[in-house]
């Protein structure tokens, strides 16, 4: 048997105790270091950037949610007068998200959750699905595709993020891991990046590094990188972990 496919499971796992211990389902098929003891080697960039950014009361965004470990994590920092919006194109795991989230105690913001996928247009986009695991699922055409074994393809609604603000609250945090769509999806966040000028925590593939940065920049952002200690470095070009910060006027 092909061992994707032995691996591909559902399970719960409680979060780690400074996140409120919540039960929630998690799947193997996502990020196998989830079947490991404790949270040491998964989501461990997540851990520290929910500590570091998100505070009692903020309205959060998570996009590129996956099967939701930031959203759930954001919820307990945020706590019962924040809100967290979820945004997870693959129908499967924002059922996750969603079965997850209706066990969560009144410690923990809402969550809402929503399936789509962001980009620079309103419109349906081909969405694939990875056979090597399911945290690089990605929209079609964006990004890199070395590596990348199509598992399936489907079409799903796409929002540009100012859209989005028709229906969500605004965010004061936005945690963007969209496989190589960034510049697309960051392209369709005008007035937020304008007017709103939320924190954003975003994975940067290589190829979009510098555009992504002059992107930023040309929005009078600063960006960093996120080192291991939860320690910023004032960087030029964005790296995979990259914190941006609106400028102080």
């Amino acid at each position: 048997m092909n061992i994707s496919k032995l691996l591909n499971f559902e399970f719960k796992k409680s979060l780690p105790k400074d996140f409120g211990s919540a039960r929630i389902i998690v799947t193997s098929r996502a990020d196998r270091r989830v079947l490991k003891p404790g949270w040491n080697g998964a989501a461990f960039d997540l851990q520290l950037v929910s500590h570091k950014l998100v505070e009692p009361g903020m309205t959060v965004w998570d996009i590129g949610s996956n099967q939701g470990l930031f959203a759930f994590m954001a919820a307990f920092k945020a706590g019962p007068t924040g809100h967290v919006y979820a945004l997870e194109a693959d129908p499967h795991y924002a059922d996750l998200i969603h079965r997850s989230s209706r066990n969560l105690s009144d410690a923990y913001a809402s969550i809402d959750i929503l399936c789509a996928a962001i980009s620079d247009q309103n419109s349906v986009l081909r969405f694939s699905t990875s056979r090597s695991g399911h945290a690089r699922n990605k929209l079609m055409d964006y990004g890199t595709n070395e590596g990348f074994e199509i598992e399936a393809v489907k079409t799903v609604p796409s929002f540009c993020g100012d859209r989005l603000l028709d229906f969500w609250d605004k965010p004061e945090v936005i945690k963007m891991d969209v496989e190589g769509a960034e510049l697309a999806a960051l392209r369709g966040c005008d007035k937020i990046l304008r007017d709103i000028r939320p924190v954003f925590y975003i994975e940067v593939s290589e190829q979009n590094e510098k555009t992504v940065a002059d992107l930023f920049s040309s929005y009078g952002y600063d960006i960093f990188h996120l080192k291991g200690d939860g320690e910023e470095k004032l960087i030029k070009n964005c790296s995979f972990y990259t914190i941006a910060r609106p400028q102080r006027e």
